[in-house]
């Protein structure tokens, strides 16, 4: 009976100190839903390698649920940290498990503790945005949203609005399509990637023209799917305003602000946003015996360049009277009237 207890306590003991001595993972990552991921990083509690063994075995083995996204390769990057990199990053609606590899000892002899580790990729979410939220935008803007995955068009209509300063209900979107979002993704240099993976570039517009100078949110909502039915969890916003009316602006040197313009320096009529050259042009400086036509801000150019202001640059006789003069219907380039005309001649 003592032989049998001793022998007992003997393996007890031994298992113990097996345990007590296991090479332990204190921390790895990721872990539960992360939305981007290119990289699995596992730490150890002591050295679980011979550092720049080039024999030195993985101690995890990595699954994805899509197998072509889930190729990569692992390295040592020090005897206590292992590292594995995608190839690319992963898209959305990957679910990965990492199982540590059977028979896995340190140079010690000290196995490394069973466990296993879980991370998914969640839904969809906006890797960027065009146009920036440092830019004014138009009345009646286009977006594209670049995802980092494909997005079903039916959860993009659902689950993606504008909120618009002054109204009280969300404003749903109008997806682009046809000659709309082909010239748009030209224009930005997107046509080609968005040909390979059209469902990860998202063009759309507020289905309304927004009011001038109101703040705008384009709201990525919760609820955005992959194909494979993955939703996104989390809602996401961009900031905008909405360029100010079109209006024009004349300036001159004086010496001080009841006084009249100094004849030897310019007089310059400047616009808030660009104006096609060829109608610039058709701006006149008029005097009692001359009509002044303007210097352009811009050198050289066809007629449908944009310009931002005109000058009248010439010598001009002291206490002599001009009126300045827009051509009929001018606009701007995008064809947004001017808001102060009544303004004119002047």
């Amino acid at each position: 009976m003592n032989n049998i207890r001793n022998t007992f306590a003997a393996t007890a003991l031994l298992a113990f100190a097996s345990w007590a001595h296991a090479l332990q993972i204190t921390s790895l990552s990721p872990q539960g839903e992360v939305a981007q991921v290119r990289q699995v990083v596992a730490k150890f509690d002591e050295g679980a390698v011979n550092f720049g063994d080039p024999k030195a075995p993985a101690p995890l083995v990595v699954s994805c649920s899509d197998a072509q996204a889930g190729k990569g390769s692992g390295r040592w990057i020090s005897d206590r940290e292992w590292a594995f990199e995608f190839e690319k990053d992963l898209p959305p609606g990957v679910s990965c498990s990492l199982q540590v590899r059977a028979g896995f000892q340190s140079p010690k002899g000290a196995a490394l503790a069973a466990n296993s580790y879980k991370f998914n990729t969640g839904g969809p979410f906006v890797q960027q945005v065009r146009p920036g939220t440092y830019q004014r935008i138009d009345e009646e803007q286009f977006f594209v949203l670049q995802l980092n995955g494909p997005a079903t068009l039916a959860s993009l209509q659902a689950n993606v609005w504008c909120n618009v300063e002054g109204l009280g209900e969300k404003v749903p979107v109008r997806l682009l399509d046809g000659k709309e979002r082909q010239e748009l993704l030209k224009a930005l240099r997107l046509d080609k990637a968005a040909e390979k993976e059209p469902l990860r570039y998202a063009s759309l517009a507020c289905n309304r023209k927004l009011p001038a100078a109101a703040k705008v949110q384009l709201v990525f909502g919760k609820g955005v799917v992959t194909p494979t039915g993955v939703a996104n969890s989390i809602e996401k916003s961009f900031n905008y305003e909405v360029r100010e009316p079109f209006s024009a602006s004349f300036s001159c040197e004086r010496e001080n602000a009841q006084a009249a313009c100094l004849p030897v320096r310019p007089m310059t009529l400047t616009f808030n946003a660009p104006v096609v050259r060829k109608l610039a042009a058709q701006v006149r400086l008029k005097g009692a015996s001359e009509s002044i036509l303007p210097t352009l801000d811009k050198a050289e150019g066809d007629d449908e360049d944009a310009v931002n202001s005109v000058t009248f640059k010439q010598l001009f006789a002291e206490r002599a009277q001009f009126t300045l003069e827009l051509p009929a219907g001018f606009q701007d380039a995008s064809g947004r009237p001017l808001r102060n005309a009544e303004s004119f001649p002047l």
